[in-house]
């Protein structure tokens, strides 16, 4: 194990009781000793998904939460909030270490990103760009693209191919090709979801189960 930073308890260090508070985390006198917990997660170091998954639900155990966070230059970090509680010193004490056997093996990090992402299990300090945004979703909608909207409240590029990259002319698919690359990058370097939840929600049509569909007219 590395060295560890100063606000975590050392490996002897006393555990303090807590005080009966609502607001704290369950008593890490009685969680899985930090050593084991790595034991068990190394013996998924050949399924990232399984791991991740398992990462998560340790994670839960020690009373902490993590989440994905967007600065305001759209880059991609991980934080995690831990109760302030009499224990926050061996509770970071354990997160230190699961961060540190996360990234033990490229590709976890951005896996727990994308799966953070995915469940709105983030902050987003991104800027909001409305004319850029509405102009990038114009394009992708004309050009054939499609977006979805969930039940839940989260935005999706649509199945199936766009016509142009089917049949159409090689301009017809460079345009295709660029509104969608354009669109995409739109959604990553700003706070765009709200805008286009409200465009789905006002432009949508709604489906039997719940979602609303984004298209051209047919």
């Amino acid at each position: 194990m590395s060295d560890l930073p100063i606000h975590c308890a050392t490996a002897d260090e006393p555990i303090q009781p807590l005080n009966g508070r609502d607001w704290q985390g369950p008593d890490i006198a009685v969680v899985m000793p930090i050593e084991q917990m790595l034991d068990v997660l190394r013996e998924l170091d050949d399924d990232e998904v399984g791991y991740v998954a398992l990462w998560l639900r340790m994670v839960d155990t020690v009373g902490c939460k993590v989440l994905l966070d967007y600065d305001r230059d759209a880059t991609r970090g991980l934080m995690h909030w831990t109760p302030c509680d009499p224990q926050i010193r061996h509770r970071s004490r354990y997160m230190h270490f699961l961060f540190e056997d996360l990234a033990r093996i490229d590709g976890r990090q951005e896996l727990l990103a994308d799966y953070l992402e995915e469940r709105g299990c983030y902050s987003d300090r991104r800027p909001r760009n409305p004319r850029e945004t509405t102009a990038a979703l114009r394009s992708f909608i004309q050009t054939g693209g499609r977006l979805l909207l969930t039940p839940a409240g989260r935005v999706f590029i649509g199945g199936g191919v766009p016509r142009a990259l089917i049949d159409g002319t090689d301009e017809e698919v460079e345009a295709c090709r660029v509104a969608t690359m354009t669109f995409i990058d739109v959604r990553k370097r700003y706070r765009a979801d709200p805008q286009l939840k409200r465009a789905l929600r006002m432009l949508g049509t709604p489906t039997n189960n719940g979602w609303r569909v984004l298209e051209a007219a047919a």
